[in-house]
This record gives structure tokens, C-alpha cells and sequence, in this order.
């Protein structure tokens, strides 16, 4: 199995959906495009996506993309697993603000 998940792993990482299939390749164009910009789902865009899913399948990734985006935002905004990860397309943490450096004021 494990042979099979790291060709498609690449192939998501890499920009390169030609490994999968439409649906697929459909399901990490949303959580893209939700985690970029969600103005970007156009009415053209969901009428691609609903050539493939159906409406409750649709609930479940949409739902699916806000956890992991919100998982993620959260993530980076307090800083945490920082060690050792690697963003794809090179997101990555960025200095923290001046107001996370300063000791908070004792009073």
C-alpha cells in the first residue's frame, strides 16, 4: 500500500496531478484554492466538482478543508512543530512580530 500513497504524495506535492485521477486531483484543487483564496471556488469550479462528488460528499471535503485549514493557520500563527517540518511550495514560518519578542509589561 505504502508503495502505491508515496507516487500520489509526490505528485500532490509537486504540482503534478497527472498520477491522479479527476476527482482527485479536483478534491486538492479545492482544498487549494480554500486555503489560498476560497474567493477563488467560482461558480465554474463547482459545477466541476459537482460533475464528480455529490452534494454530502461535497459537505464532507469542504468541512474536511476548513479543519485542516484552520488546524494549520493556528498552527503557524502560535508557532508550533516548527522542528523538522517542510512546507511544500515554500510556505514557511515567518519572524515573529515585534509584540511576540517583548516581555510582556509587569504592572
Amino acid at each position: 500500500m505504502r508503495s502505491d500513497v508515496e507516487p500520489r504524495e509526490q505528485a500532490v506535492l509537486s504540482g503534478d496531478y497527472s498520477r491522479l485521477s479527476r476527482r482527485e486531483a479536483l478534491a486538492v484543487e479545492l482544498a487549494e484554492r480554500m486555503a489560498m483564496d476560497p474567493h477563488s471556488v467560482t461558480d465554474d469550479f463547482w459545477q466541476d466538482l459537482r460533475s464528480e462528488f455529490t452534494e454530502e460528499e461535497l459537505v464532507e471535503l469542504v468541512f474536511a478543508c476548513s479543519i485542516f485549514n484552520w488546524g494549520n493557520k493556528f498552527n503557524i500563527t502560535m508557532r508550533l512543530d516548527t522542528d523538522g517540518t517542510a512546507y511544500p511550495k515554500g510556505m514557511a514560518y515567518k519572524d515573529a512580530p515585534t509584540f511576540w519578542r517583548q516581555a510582556p509589561a509587569q504592572g
